[in-house]
Parts: C-alpha cells; structure tokens; sequence
C-alpha cells in the first residue's frame, strides 16, 4: 500500500470533518441554548473552511506525488528486468 496514498486520503477526511463541523455551527446559529456568540461561530466557521480547503489541496498534492512516485519506481523496475 503506498503510505502517500494514505495520508492523502487521511487529509481529505480531516477537511471533511472540519467541514462537517462547519455545517452543525450553521445549523446551531439560531439555537437559543448555546452560549457562543455569533461572532465567534462565523469566525470559526471561517476558520474551519479555510483549514478544509488547505487540506483537501494538500492532500490533492500528496495524491499526485504518490502517482509520480508510483509511476517512476514502476518505470524502474520494467527498466531493471528489461533486456538491453
């Protein structure tokens, strides 16, 4: 299994929960039992997506490296077994 692979996709689902946490502070906003302001839940909210966003074009960068990476030492073993 390649370990680039896995933390990418650990990546993804790390910013599609803060991205879930996002929509439960939406569908909190006009709860009247919570004690959070309005202001600090938008700017968590801001905050929450802004991290999902880094994290899902962190993990989209780490997917590709892991194909690169995947392809070149795949490469290198046909070029390792190939007769010349």
């Amino acid at each position: 299994m390649n370990s680039g692979k896995t933390r990418s996709s650990l990546f993804a689902v790390v910013g599609a929960y803060l991205l879930y946490i996002v929509w439960e502070l939406y569908q909190g906003w006009n709860d009247p039992n919570t004690t959070m302001s309005h202001t600090v839940m938008v700017l968590f909210m801001v905050i929450f997506v802004v991290a999902a966003g880094f994290l899902f074009f962190f993990a989209i960068k780490l997917w590709k490296n892991a194909d690169r990476e995947e392809a070149e030492k795949k490469q290198a073993e046909d070029d390792a077994t190939r007769l010349k």
